[in-house]
């Protein structure tokens, strides 16, 4: 009986993928066609203190200023407490932005503080494009 689970989930799965590749084919059928790499690109910053000293902050959040809307991918934090990074966005964003670059507001509060910091960092993307750019941004925001 277990098999016939196993295989039913199994067939499931297949299914569901094939359509999702099938899905990304049609949307990205009217690109012209262009040699992409097959990295995966994020685009992340790092919170310090005055001392350079990492910080993990409290309300991380990357939100699209001229909508207001979140990032899909963005807002991510690493799981290593002594290095905390934070993703900003991914290639899994590029629909959402723009190949100009698009402003982003990254907002994060100090951990005990309790000072909030917003910073503006340009990313770049659109539906054709193999991955992501950060155009504008700082690699560490300091408090």
């Amino acid at each position: 009986m277990s098999l016939k689970i196993t295989f039913s989930l199994t067939a499931s799965l297949a299914v569901l993928l094939s359509c999702a590749a099938k899905k990304n084919q049609q949307e990205e059928a009217d690109c012209p066609p262009k040699p992409c790499t097959m990295e995966f690109r994020t685009v992340g910053v790092v919170f310090t203190d005055s001392k350079g000293d990492t910080l993990q902050v409290k309300d991380f959040s990357v939100t699209l200023k001229a909508t207001g809307k979140k990032l899909p991918s963005g807002a991510e934090q690493s799981t290593d407490a002594a290095n905390p990074f934070y993703m900003i966005a991914s290639d899994g964003d590029k629909s959402a932005l723009s190949v100009e670059g698009d402003t982003v507001v990254v907002s994060g509060t100090h951990p005990s503080s309790g000072q909030v910091k917003k910073t503006d960092f340009v990313i770049s993307g659109g539906r054709c494009e193999c991955h992501i750019n950060k155009v504008s941004g700082p690699e560490k925001i300091v408090f």
